[in-house]
């Protein structure tokens, strides 16, 4: 639909080929038309007068014996036989004593303004041929030319020249549609791909190349263009895909941030109806500031890792363990069913907690941390599991103090 309406809109470049085409053969073929029409003019021009100097030659000829004995019965005769035949307008005989024997013209001898300028042009002036007797002039014979044959003759001239004129023209015109097809079809490969890429984003899409030398480099630039087009789209999702991940990603220990822990948590108690139940471990680190501040944030930030280390080991695939900030970490387990199970899990927690952690500068480190739950709810919310999970939390870390 969209290149039936360029077919027809005059900036396409279909339609300036074919005005271009159109004015280059015009102007070709109105230049030849010219110069073919200007040889017939000048060809019928020579033809009629020398055609006329040789009646006359002939006619003068005949008519001597009239001449010289003033018979202008006999001149009149032979004069009106070749004048009605067509070889000339008008015809005078005047002997040596300037007595007129003969005075004829033409009956039907067209006289528009056409065939007087015709004449005009043609014959300049009369002709005039002397009668020669015992090599004496005896008289002189005026003819004036007709242009009833070269009128005929230029009329029908110009009707053929010009009907084969647009003839030719015509077929210039499909000829040139004929050879600019290809080249249309090619353009219109390549318009129609760049379309499709810009509309749906699929770079991987590689042009065609063509006949045509300049449409070929411009295909192949086109494809290098759309290779690194592709390439940077590869690499602008692989970014994305890494910024998405570390968005969702605790910078040092590379566990769950608080993000991902509300979004995961979120997800469960939508779908708890529809699956068992699951737990929501709170974890807080003890003396954790005490450590920041005998050894240093470079000691500290190796007991969080190691800590997250340690709870991811624990935790099985369907857990999630995040770290919520400072030593606080959080644990939603999907993978126990059973209070048994979950105090096995925390007490596991507990004892893994109590192994030395080696610091960067070689030094061992004991920390612990305290763990509250509470188990998933009909009816939930975030807010309501997590109070339940935060208030067992500090009720044991009161008890473990006492």
């Amino acid at each position: 639909m969209k290149f039936d309406k360029l077919r027809h809109d005059k900036s396409s470049i279909r339609n300036k080929l074919r005005k271009i085409s159109t004015i280059n053969s015009a102007v070709i073929l109105l230049l030849c038309w010219l110069l073919l029409s200007s040889t017939s003019l000048l060809f019928i021009k020579n033809y009629e007068k020398r055609n006329l100097e040789l009646i006359g030659s002939t006619l003068s000829t005949t008519l001597t014996a009239a001449t010289v004995f003033a018979d202008s019965y006999d001149a009149r005769n032979k004069i009106e036989r070749l004048g009605n035949e067509g070889m000339y307008a008008s015809a005078k005989l005047v002997t040596r004593d300037q007595i007129v024997l003969v005075q004829w013209n033409a009956q039907q001898e067209n006289t528009g303004w056409y065939s007087r300028m015709l004449r005009e042009w043609i014959y300049l002036k009369p002709l005039n041929v002397h009668i020669i007797h015992a090599d004496a002039a005896v008289g002189t014979l005026t003819l004036e030319g007709t242009v009833s044959g070269a009128v005929s003759f230029i009329r029908y001239s110009f009707m053929i020249l010009t009907s084969g004129m647009l003839c030719v023209l015509l077929i210039s015109l499909l000829l040139s549609e004929f050879l600019h097809r290809g080249m249309i079809a090619t353009l219109r490969t390549i318009t129609s791909s760049i379309h499709y890429v810009i509309h749906s984003g699929d770079f991987s899409l590689r042009i065609p190349g063509g006949p045509i030398r300049e449409f070929q480099l411009f295909s192949d630039d086109l494809n290098s263009l759309l290779m690194e087009m592709q390439s940077l789209k590869a690499s602008l999702m692989r970014d994305n895909l890494s910024l998405a991940a570390k968005a969702l990603e605790d910078p040092l220990t590379g566990l769950a941030n608080r993000s991902a822990f509300s979004a995961r948590l979120t997800q469960l108690l939508e779908q708890q109806n529809a699956h068992e139940r699951f737990a929501l471990l709170f974890l807080d680190g003890d003396r954790f500031k005490s450590i920041n501040d005998n050894w240093g944030h470079a000691a500290g930030d190796d007991v969080l890792k190691a800590i997250g280390s340690r709870l991811l080991s624990l935790a099985s695939d369907q857990d999630l363990v995040a770290r919520l900030g400072g030593d606080e970490f959080a644990v939603l387990v999907s993978s126990r069913a059973s209070e048994e199970q979950l105090q096995q899990l925390m007490q596991s927690i507990h004892n893994v907690m109590l192994e030395k952690i080696v610091v960067a500068d070689g030094m061992p480190i004991t920390t612990s941390v305290t763990i509250g739950y509470a188990w998933s709810q009909r009816g939930d919310t975030v807010e309501s599991i997590l109070e339940r999970a935060d208030m067992d939390m500090y009720r044991n870390k009161r008890t473990n103090k006492a």
